[in-house]
């Protein structure tokens, strides 16, 4: 079987504090290689929790 090509997931957010956890959570949970997945929140001007939380998960979050 061949190489695993590198993902890139791309979320963007705006106060999602409520859904974010668990979405980064599912993306985590694949079975893909963890280390071919490249993981990007970029957050709306969020008021609440999202971004913290996302910084979780990954050191990719931008503001826009």
């Amino acid at each position: 079987m061949g190489e695993c090509s590198a993902v890139s997931v791309i979320i963007t957010t705006k106060n999602e504090e409520k859904n974010i956890a668990n979405c980064l959570e599912s993306i985590k949970s694949q079975t893909f290689p963890q280390d071919k997945i490249e993981i990007i929140v970029v957050d709306n001007n969020s008021t609440d929790r999202t971004k913290e939380i996302a910084l979780k998960y990954t050191d990719k979050v931008y503001n826009l």
